[in-house]
């Protein structure tokens, strides 16, 4: 019950610093605009916003005392990827302020399963394969074919799989994103092609 605890504590750290610091009203106000129009998304953003958080929270909670610390990690993870994918389609951002606490829960975790070193690897290739590709377009073509947030966001998400998943989980988003942007018939549709983050964070329990 002890270790239970502390990854209750640990995924709550994370969604505490995500839901202070982070755009979270924004990315609410994203999500109802996008459902119910953009007058209900001025009024409402705060109230869905409390109710995500407690939610969460609460969620989180109930998974580690009912089914073991890691799963309130595991709901933890799956909250602040929601929360970026709504981001990245409204927005088109992943902010710093929930990737980080996304990244210091999957090595936190690491530390209490005992497998930081996978953990670690995981995050640098993830992270180190984007910020590459971001480089190179970066030099030969002067354009940013991705923002930092998606570097962050993958070295997050290769600390919670692994070094040997993290590269099937980049290559299922980068198919993603082609399907919907050359096959999907709907041009609203088609424009999700270039949020990569949302794809990622797509994909991603699948790996879990």
């Amino acid at each position: 019950m002890t270790t239970d605890l502390v990854y209750i504590i640990v995924s709550l750290s994370a969604l505490a610093t995500a839901f202070v610091l982070g755009p979270t009203v924004l990315a609410a106000r994203g999500v109802l605009r996008s459902a119910l129009g953009p007058d209900i998304a001025r009024s409402r953003a705060s109230v869905l916003t409390l109710g995500i958080a407690f939610g969460a929270a609460a969620a989180t909670v109930f998974a580690g005392l009912n089914l073991g610390g890691p799963s309130a990690v595991h709901v933890t993870c799956l909250t602040l990827l929601l929360m970026l994918a709504s981001m990245d389609l409204s927005w088109r951002w992943l902010p710093l302020e929930w990737t980080v606490p996304l990244l210091a829960l999957g090595l936190g975790a690491s530390v209490l399963s005992g497998d930081m070193m996978t953990a670690a690897f995981g995050a640098a290739l993830g992270g180190g394969v984007l910020l590459a590709l971001r480089t190179i377009f970066l030099v030969l073509r002067g354009v940013e074919a991705m923002g930092l947030g998606d570097v962050w966001l993958a070295a997050a998400l290769g600390a919670f799989v692994g070094p040997w998943q993290i590269s099937w989980l980049l290559g299922a988003a980068a198919c993603l994103g082609l399907l919907l942007h050359f096959v999907a018939p709907d041009r609203q549709i088609r424009r999700f092609g270039v949020a990569f983050g949302a794809h990622m964070c797509v994909v991603t329990p699948i790996f879990l």
